[in-house]
């Protein structure tokens, strides 16, 4: 169902067919204290300006909330460090691709959606959650980019989204309306003023939109405490989508430092107070998160869930400097699997299918960070998994190939 307020003509409303499978995979319960998310994505902020500023000047509220929780030192968006890849990119769990479709829910004009399933979809079908209870509040961009058209998730198991005005004081305003009225589940709440005023060029603006984002957070969390349906059980997640360049704060969309480090915080009931974890992270493990956190699984994300934010969980955490990644991904062509640390002796990384049969293998030699896997050209589109076992450590990344 694509549910829309705010669209010009009132609200937008079709069910599209989807096929109703049932799900193998469930989540683990693990005793986390969550039942509800909300997550606050504050677009074009620089980690210069935010909490990688060592005074915190125009982000105490934030500051203060990274201290009665868990902060994540290093964050990256290893992806397309545009808006319209980025912010989807958070979403899916994974850098995905776009694509265009002719949008009957805005008139007919063209939209986006994604190939991966959105964190919305994979919540709401599993969870068999009505709109209402997963709401994206952002301002009035008159139509927008909508979630994927996978054929396990699909329209059917998008947001309601919730539009209102045109600055991040409109969309504060309508996201308190939402809480105290729907009281969603799972609520992303979209922040624009920042990006809007870097791109603007004016340096005062910018820093007073930064300020404004973080008032806005700090009265987010004071309200999450007063209203019985979130008080005590719910996790807020604050990211950026990206930052600005290093040299150039004006813009964005490069692989500069600037443009790559974000900032992520975690607070609430399942991270202890103080927690600064030093495991490189990236934007798409949080959707993996919140999927942890209110059990369901999100099977088609690349990122893996930041387990190591939430202690005590009965999840182990993922080994420092252990880990393996993969750019791009999802890819065509090839992509380069790269470890954290040297590979101490040659061994072998394993390609295998969502059947579990082995279809690839690529040696990794010793001494040796990464390598490049470039597809048999019989392997169609899917899922895959890679496998290599490192220091007596088994380590797996999925990967999404597209033809």
């Amino acid at each position: 169902m694509v549910y829309t307020r705010g669209l010009p003509g009132g609200d937008g409303m079709r069910r599209a067919p989807a096929l109703l499978l049932l799900l193998l995979l469930a989540a683990p319960a693990w005793g986390y204290q969550t039942e509800r998310a909300v997550l606050v994505i504050i677009d074009g902020l620089r980690y210069s300006e935010g909490l990688g500023d060592p005074t915190q000047a125009h982000v105490p509220q934030m500051a203060a909330l990274a201290a009665q929780g868990a902060l994540v030192e290093t964050c990256l968006n290893l992806g397309i460090t545009y808006t319209n890849r980025a912010v989807p990119a958070i979403w899916c769990g994974g850098y995905t691709e776009i694509f265009e479709f002719v949008d009957p829910d805005c008139g007919g004009a063209n939209n986006n959606y994604t190939a991966l399933p959105t964190v919305f979809e994979y919540f709401r079908k599993q969870k068999q959650k009505a709109p209402e209870d997963c709401i994206y509040v952002l301002k009035n961009v008159g139509c927008p980019w909508r979630g994927s058209m996978h054929p396990d998730y699909g329209p059917d198991w998008w947001p309601l989204y919730d539009m209102a005005g045109y600055t991040d004081a409109s969309v504060w305003a309508e996201a308190q309306s939402v809480l105290a009225g729907e009281s969603p589940e799972l609520l992303l709440i979209y922040l624009a003023d920042v990006d809007h005023y870097g791109h603007a060029g004016n340096w005062t603006n910018y820093l007073a939109a930064i300020e404004a984002a973080d008032a806005i957070v700090g009265a987010l969390w004071a309200r999450l405490q007063e209203l019985p349906a979130y008080a005590g059980k719910t996790t807020l997640f604050v990211t950026n989508d990206h930052g600005r360049h290093t040299t150039n704060w004006t813009g964005h969309g490069d692989g500069c430092a600037g443009c790559r480090r974000v900032q992520l915080l975690a607070v609430g009931p399942d991270t202890p107070a103080g927690l600064v974890s030093t495991t490189p992270r990236e934007t798409i493990d949080v959707a993996p998160s919140i999927g942890l956190l209110l059990g369901f699984t999100t099977e088609y994300a690349t990122g893996v869930a930041m387990s190591e934010l939430f202690p005590g969980s009965g999840v182990d955490p993922l080994p420092a400097g252990m880990d393996l990644a993969a750019w791009p991904n999802p890819f065509r062509g090839e992509t380069t699997l790269r470890l954290a640390a040297a590979a101490p002796a040659a061994t072998t990384v394993e390609l295998f299918d969502l059947a579990g049969r082995r279809v690839d293998t690529l040696p990794l030699a010793a001494n040796a960070e990464a390598a490049t896997w470039t597809p048999p050209a019989e392997l169609a589109s899917g899922v895959y998994f890679a496998r290599v076992d490192i220091a007596g450590e088994r380590l797996t990344r999925r990967l999404v190939l597209l033809r």
